[in-house]
């Protein structure tokens, strides 16, 4: 299906932080069992058959050579809609992060997520030793460069608002997510999935209105961390929404996980799409 203006083109550190959230992605792995099992129901937040949008892989340029895949969604109705990234804990292939592409273009808006471990294949496993040469070699600087060329491309699509555009990360990408809006003047709203830790001066740069979801049972970041965070931003004069959800672990939103949690997902998607409608003109 082709879904960009043109189809055609080819267009704590972080290294402990990855390798701590490859470890999480293996236990959950290993915990699906029963849990997945029992979800034999579609999960209420999944939106990839909506007939209203159209959604598929795309390619994009970076700095004129590599080649960086990602997945866009928007929707089928002519029109122009604000831009939004979204940014991945792990692999752009786990269905949770199209769907949520797929879950903003319902919502109004044309999500991408870019393959933040370019030039890795996005479904490249977590064990693979090209994976975690990647985590070794690959800093943050190339990753937001990375995001940086997504979101040229998200700009230059036709069916795209000219206003600000919004970014949207999980885990990892949730502290990717406040570190490219500290760096782009283009980022009008961050919404934050259990960003992890974050220091003052990685944000000093950061104007722009944040909000912020967080598991009070969270296994692998704890909530802490997040409410601090909301402090920092507040500190800054920053515009901070902390959303706690009593219960919800890691990972709550992504219904491909076992500690996925409907009811919880349900709401903080409506709080973020709200947010996001509020920001993005």
């Amino acid at each position: 299906m082709c879904i960009g203006d043109d189809c055609n083109d080819e267009g704590t550190d972080r290294r402990s932080f990855l390798l701590g959230a490859t470890a999480t992605l293996a236990t959950l792995t290993v915990l699906q069992g029963d849990e997945a099992t029992a979800q034999t129901k579609a999960p209420v937040t999944r939106v990839l058959d909506d007939p209203t949008i159209q959604h598929g892989r795309v390619v994009f340029k970076h700095n004129g050579i590599d080649g960086i895949e990602g997945y866009l969604a928007r929707p089928k109705a002519e029109g122009v809609y604000p831009g939004v990234l979204v940014i991945a804990g792990n692999k752009i292939s786990e269905e949770y992060i199209p769907n949520t592409c797929a879950a903003l273009a319902v919502a109004g808006f044309v999500g991408l997520a870019p393959n933040i471990y370019h030039p890795l294949p996005g479904d490249t496993p977590s064990n693979n030793a090209a994976y975690s040469k990647f985590i070794a070699n690959h800093t943050e600087l190339d990753i937001l460069d990375d995001i940086q060329a997504g979101a040229s491309y998200l700009r230059a699509q036709t069916f795209v608002a000219p206003g600000g555009m919004g970014i949207v990360g999980f885990c990892f990408g949730g502290r990717l997510a406040m570190l490219y809006g500290a760096r782009s003047r283009e980022i009008d709203a961050v919404v934050a999935f259990h960003p992890g830790v974050m220091k003052a001066n990685e944000i000093k740069r950061l104007k722009v209105p944040v909000q912020i979801h967080h598991g009070t049972a969270d296994e692998s970041v704890a909530a802490a961390e997040s409410q601090k965070l909301e402090k920092m931003l507040k500190a800054q004069g920053i515009p901070a929404q902390l959303f706690l959800y009593e219960n919800a672990n890691h990972g709550f939103l992504a219904y491909t996980r076992p500690f996925y949690k409907p009811e919880a997902a349900t709401l903080a998607w409506a709080r973020a799409t709200e947010f996001l409608h509020k920001h993005l003109k």
